[in-house]
């Protein structure tokens, strides 16, 4: 750019000179006495464009590189963004691990009339949480009204499944595990199902459900205080 400008600026000086020298052969005079005075209006006039032209590339260039210093912004926000994902799954996940650890003397256990209630967030399938259970002295627990139905939600995670002391027998009746045939069941909606080996039971969200007893989730554990 800078050498365009300088070859038309000769030009245009050579141009002033030649128009101000006689036009006669034996003339060699030139009628220019001050040429930058004479020639200065002319050359700005004519380099003006150029100007013109030089400060919209500039402009142009600015832009432009803005516009990759935002683009650049915007990647290391969303590499930021992907690394704290990355960490907040794996706090997630290496917490969830602790909790499955954790022995079962760690964690809650509240008593509730004349029976604690130990609230095992360790993922077991049914017949292993009722061996746990029975290790510590009691079974899974089983409500016997709607008071200790009640009070046991409170406690428990509402998002999470435990698996309660009931099953269904070979009538077709769910009981629990001393085989009261007339426990208190507080069944979800379209519950409990019919047919297929879905014959335990869980809480979730308040509600009751009969699911294939070998999944893995956690329990409820009950034991007589007196």
């Amino acid at each position: 750019m800078c050498g365009l400008r300088t070859c038309f600026l000769c030009l245009v000086v050579a141009s002033c000179i030649l128009f101000g020298v006689s036009h006669s052969i034996n003339e060699s005079v030139c009628v220019l006495s001050n040429a930058p005075q004479q020639c200065g209006a002319f050359c700005l006039a004519a380099l003006h464009p150029l100007y013109d032209q030089y400060s919209k590339s500039r402009q142009q260039e600015s832009s432009q590189e803005a516009m990759v210093k935002i683009i650049a912004a915007q990647a290391e926000q969303k590499e930021l963004l992907n690394v704290l994902a990355a960490n907040i799954t794996s706090t997630a996940s290496s917490l969830k691990s602790t909790l499955q650890s954790m022995p079962c003397t760690l964690l809650p256990v509240h008593r509730i009339g004349s029976r604690f209630y130990i609230i095992v967030y360790k993922e077991k399938s049914m017949i292993d949480a009722a061996k746990t259970c029975r290790e510590k002295g009691g079974h899974l627990a089983a409500f016997r009204n709607e008071d200790e139905f009640e009070a046991v939600t409170r406690f428990v995670n509402k998002h999470t499944y435990f698996w309660l002391g009931f099953h269904r027998n070979s009538t077709g009746v769910f009981v629990t595990a001393t085989g009261n045939e007339r426990p208190f069941i507080k069944w979800e909606s379209g519950e409990p199902k019919k047919g297929g080996d879905q014959n335990c039971v869980v809480l979730f969200k308040s509600r009751m459900l009969n699911w294939k007893c070998c999944t893995a989730v956690s329990f409820i554990c009950e034991l007589e205080a007196d």
